[in-house]
């Protein structure tokens, strides 16, 4: 009997991780107030990789529609991929993109630089920011469509990649504030736990990926970049705003995803 609760208690709690991370991180509306505890916002973290697999499963099925049965360019090809993921996302991470930009482009000190972060409004660097990041990777796509170096499970990799990737982030820095959202996740997660599970979460990625691949080293070569990368934002984050905010998680999933984008332009 208690073997019983124990597993019910499990697949609630997965079912609820699972909700809430369509709830926070996906346009996908989920009416319904889900508790938040430790359990179910390191699961919730958990299954984030996943659901970005799942967005990309989504925008592959349309790639794949789309260049066997129309005359599709790669002009289209490349916008339907930025446009499909920025639908799924509701635009969170690239408004984290723009926030970082007016902050960081401000040139002021830290503490202005923290106010600006929490600023709703838009100002020109958080614009131009984010018009560089679109049209860099509005390029590099339709780099990979032309030259087709373009392979279906990248679009599904890359979104996986990614959100392994801020979740080592966010784990590796103390909040820049202590308050607001990302404190509260933050202060809420078993980072033992999620790290272990994010490790097996790759390695089982890692495999499937192989297999598609032919074992092919490029998935390998790309988790070697991204750690790279992160390591380097890490530095940048805790040098200008003194550590992680919520609108710095999503700026480090856009971020990362055009520096994978390009290491696939450059080595696929």
């Amino acid at each position: 009997m208690e073997i019983i609760k124990k597993e019910g208690k499990t697949m609630k709690n997965f079912w609820h991780s699972l909700l809430l991370a369509f709830q926070f991180f996906t346009v996908l509306p989920v009416h319904k107030e889900l508790p938040l505890t430790r359990s179910t916002i390191t699961g919730m973290f958990a299954c984030l990789p996943w659901i970005g697999a799942l967005m990309g499963t989504t925008v592959a099925a349309v790639l794949y529609s789309l260049m066997q049965w129309t005359a599709s360019s790669e002009v289209m090809l490349a916008f339907i991929v930025i446009g499909l993921f920025a639908l799924w996302t509701g635009g969170l991470h690239l408004d984290g993109f723009i926030d970082m930009g007016d902050a960081y482009f401000s040139y002021r000190d830290r503490e202005k630089r923290l106010e600006i972060l929490d600023d709703p409004r838009v100002g020109a660097f958080g614009v131009l920011s984010v018009v560089f990041l679109l049209m860099g990777k509005f390029v590099i796509l339709h780099e990979l469509f032309v030259q087709q170096k373009f392979a279906l499970w990248m679009v599904l990799f890359v979104p996986f990649l990614t959100r392994v990737g801020m979740s080592f982030y966010f784990m590796s820095l103390h909040c820049s504030k202590e308050k607001g959202l990302a404190y509260f996740l933050k202060s809420h997660i078993n980072a033992n736990r999620l790290k272990v599970i994010m490790l097996l979460s790759l390695v089982l990625a890692m495999g499937v990926v192989f297999t598609f691949t032919q074992f092919s080293l490029l998935p390998l070569v790309l988790v070697i970049v991204l750690a790279i990368a992160l390591f380097i934002f890490r530095q940048f984050t805790l040098r200008n705003f003194g550590g992680v905010s919520g609108d710095l998680l999503g700026a480090s999933i856009e971020g990362m995803e055009v520096v994978l984008w390009v290491t696939l332009l450059l080595c696929a």
